[in-house]
């Protein structure tokens, strides 16, 4: 008796069930398959979507055995998109100054400030674009990843759009973005010279110079100021960071000051005091206190003269120079500021004793006030509360400065001085409470202090 069995179409499901592919044995002789067959073998294993009915159609009526074809296809999901703000403008600031291939240091790279004029659009945004699902061969939908919309930009000094797409400055300012917040913030901008017919410039905001500053002038500002020319015998007091691209050149009685970093080609005859770093040139015959580290880079980089002090360390090409200019630098703290913290221990000691037998005598009026044996506007209870208040702010102040004293001596730990080229006789190193006289040149080296005295140890940089 004659075996009518043959064998079957082959179904193939390609992975995540997205492909299926058929593949058909070469069949007995005078045997054939028919489409109804194949139909059948892929309904069998599950695949009813994105049929390629005009592929099985071949692999039947041209006999195509032994190769797998792809007869159904599923449809990927297209993912979304979600929303996302485009800005016009730099957020990201470095404020460093960028060395040339010669060496050199090019100042007029120095950029702290991103500037807005009223109207310009400084921020577009993109609504989320929503994705479109899939389907599998199998027939089982695909869900495309679900997008999200972002909430409209925070900040002051701008204007959104009625369809919240587009953002707009409202005057001429500064922009700056900071903790996902924008703000715009006013700027005043002297296109030349600052001199006495212009008069001093005191400004809540920042200060932009694109001329020099003259002798004579005052410049305040509770943001930063930045100048482009030289300026003269002048004072400058900011906020912020203070940039002078051409540098400056005082008579000794010059102030410099800034709660924030300065960056500057060049200082003569200054008094300086920044709270931040200071980057610079050349110092030559000044007075300078810096809260955290002094790097003076370039080819003629170099402290000439004059008393240079930074609680954190210094760097600098050349102390000093052949002639044996009095030089002074100094790094770290001194028996001065170990001094002032004592002063403050033992005030804020004795001012938290007094709070506590203020604090012991109100307890009393009000376990008196409860018998009614005083009255509570009792004079002596008034004027209790009166200590109490003016010494507590008293003692907050106090421990803020403490807090800030000690900070200094934590970050004075471990200060240095590097000298990347030459340091010459006549200079006075100080570290802490220790001082070194430079007796004869020394190249390359770094001054630290160990077991009390100033150590120099050559090194290269």
């Amino acid at each position: 008796m004659a075996d009518n069995t043959r064998m079957a179409p082959n179904v193939v499901i390609g992975m995540n069930d997205m492909e299926a592919y058929l593949s058909l044995p070469v069949p007995e002789a005078g045997r054939i398959y028919i489409m109804e067959e194949v139909e059948a073998a892929l309904q069998s294993r599950g695949v009813v979507y994105g049929i390629k009915r005009e592929n099985l159609e071949r692999m039947v009526y041209e006999e195509i055995y032994g190769r797998e074809i792809l007869v159904a296809s599923g449809v990927p999901p297209v993912e979304g998109k979600n929303g996302y703000f485009d800005y016009h403008f730099e957020m990201k600031l470095d404020g460093k100054p960028q060395i040339r291939p010669d060496g050199s240091v090019d100042y007029w790279s120095v950029n702290r400030i991103e500037l807005v004029k009223e109207g310009q659009v400084i921020a577009e945004y993109h609504p989320a674009v929503e994705g479109k699902d899939g389907m599998t061969v199998k027939g089982k939908p695909v869900t495309a990843k679900r997008v999200r919309e972002l909430s409209p930009l925070k900040g002051k000094g701008f204007t959104r759009s009625e369809d919240n797409l587009t953002y707009t400055a409202d005057f001429d300012g500064k922009i700056e973005m900071k903790n996902e917040r924008i703000t715009v913030s006013q700027v005043h901008e002297v296109f030349g010279d600052v001199d006495l017919s212009v008069g001093d410039i005191d400004f809540h905001g920042d200060v932009i110079v694109h001329g020099e500053v003259c002798a004579g002038v005052t410049i305040k500002a509770t943001g930063t100021i930045t100048v482009d020319g030289v300026v003269e015998t002048a004072h400058l007091w900011a906020g912020k960071d203070i940039i002078l691209r051409s540098g400056m050149l005082g008579d000794s009685r010059s102030t410099v000051f800034t709660k924030g970093n300065i960056m500057a080609r060049f200082f003569e005859y200054t008094i300086v005091e920044a709270y931040g770093d200071i980057q610079a040139q050349v110092f030559m015959n000044c007075e300078v206190s810096c809260r955290k580290r002094i790097i003076l880079t370039g080819k003629k980089a170099g402290i000439i003269g004059g008393r240079v002090h930074a609680i954190q360390g210094i760097d600098t090409g050349d102390l000093g120079n052949d002639v044996e200019i009095k030089t002074e630098v100094r790094v770290g703290n001194d028996v001065e500021v170990l001094r002032k913290i004592k002063i403050l221990q033992a005030e804020v000691n004795d001012m938290k004793e007094m709070l506590d037998r203020v604090e012991k005598g109100l307890q009393e009026f009000a376990k008196l006030e409860k018998t009614q044996a005083v009255k509570k506007d009792d004079p002596r209870k008034v004027q209790l509360l009166r200590v109490k208040i003016r010494d507590s702010a008293v003692l907050s102040s106090k421990q803020a400065e403490l807090m800030e004293l000690e900070q200094w001596l934590s970050d004075a730990k471990g200060a240095s001085i590097r000298v990347f080229r030459s340091a010459y006789p006549g200079v006075m190193v100080i570290i802490d409470e220790a001082r070194s006289l430079i007796k004869k040149a020394e190249d390359h080296v770094e001054y630290r202090k160990e077991e009390g005295e100033v150590k120099s140890l050559y090194t290269t940089f």
